[in-house]
């Protein structure tokens, strides 16, 4: 019998009250809206073995990838990682997040104004 890893994405604000970071929470493969020059912070939980490829792609220039770290304290389910991004162009970009393991990809649409 074949088990399979639970993944739970997750978005979650990067700990900083400005207008320039945008956070988004709720089921993964949603909507987004930038503002131009705004930051983009999602944080991605595993379960299981596995972690979301870096950088993850993104259909088009209207958002930049910046990095990727990990989140401490560490959980034993599996590891958790934070994303960042920049909004660099007016438009619309797809990210898509796939997972080394075999949790579902997570894609999440971002409008840059």
């Amino acid at each position: 019998m074949r088990i399979r890893a639970l993944t739970l994405p997750l978005a979650l604000l990067l700990g900083c009250a400005s207008d320039d970071l945008v956070s988004a929470n709720g089921p993964p493969n949603r909507t987004l809206a930038l503002a131009l020059g705004q930051e983009l912070g999602l944080t991605l939980q595993s379960i299981g073995p596995g972690e979301y490829a870096s950088p993850p792609t993104i259909s088009s220039a209207a958002v930049q990838f910046i990095d990727v770290v990990p989140v401490m304290p560490a959980v034993p389910a599996g590891i958790t990682q934070r994303f960042r991004f920049r909004a660099a162009a007016p438009g619309q970009a797809v990210i898509t997040f796939q997972h080394t393991g075999m949790s579902a990809t997570v894609e999440d649409t971002v409008n840059v104004r």
